[in-house]
Order: C-alpha cells, then structure tokens, then sequence
C-alpha cells in the first residue's frame, strides 16, 4: 500500500488522493505554527502590559504582520503536503496575507489616529461656545 486514501464525496464530480504527512513536512508545518502562535502570543502579553491605549494597538502589528501570515503558510504547505500543489490554495494564501497586511495597515492607521485624538484637546468650540479654561 503507498499510504494514500482515496475519497469520494458525494456528489463530486471527481475524486480526491491525499497523502500522509511526511515527517519533514510535519516539522515545518510544526514549525510554521509555532512561530506563528508564538507571535500572537507574544503580542497578546505585550497589549496586557501596555500602559494606554495607543500602546496596545501598536503591538498588535507583529501578531497582524507575521503571525497571521505564518499560520497562513502553515496551512498552505499541510494542504501541500498532503493533497499536492493546487495553484487555486496559493492565489488565496496570497490573498489572504496580502488582505490581512492592508486592513491592518490602514486599520491601525485608523484606530491610532482616533486613540490619539484623546490624548490631547485640540478641539474648536462651536461658534457662541467657549473653551473650558485651563487647569493648572
């Protein structure tokens, strides 16, 4: 037996081989999600420990950057691994850390630009409005 399970589903117009994992693909993966997780984890313990706000959302960029991605890659070379190359997998993989990069990007741009905001009163009274004094 070459160790490959051939399966039908119901209703597919064709069947599907996979593979068993072999131990060198299994320490890459293995390695791909952990570092990947280790990421994460690192940039959650870092947002615990940081002091406000704006802090905390600049440690979300290793988690968003590379962590992601990583588990993204993990994934991609398991299907790999045991289903063989399919160009459809990595046009999403692309997609998928190419999506996630930008909505970060400009998702952090976003909620900075706001957290910063409250750190400072720089707003104009409305007209007839004063500003509140100055406390000292």
């Amino acid at each position: 037996m070459d160790g490959a399970v051939t399966v039908l589903a119901a209703g597919a117009p064709q069947m599907r081989e996979y593979h068993e994992l072999t131990w060198w693909a299994a320490v890459v993966v293995g390695l791909l999600a952990l570092a990947g997780a280790l990421f994460v984890l690192v940039s959650a313990v870092a947002m615990y420990l940081a002091p406000d706000a704006l802090s905390q959302v600049n440690m979300l960029g290793p988690a968003m950057g590379m962590g992601l991605p990583l588990l993204i890659l993990s994934h991609l070379v398991y299907s790999w691994t045991t289903e063989g190359f399919a160009l459809g997998e990595l046009l999403e993989a692309i997609g998928a850390i190419g999506a996630l990069l930008i909505v970060q990007a400009v998702g952090s741009w976003v909620v900075g630009r706001a957290l910063h905001a409250t750190q400072w009163d720089h707003t104009v009274p409305l007209s007839g409005g004063e500003r509140a004094p100055e406390k000292d």
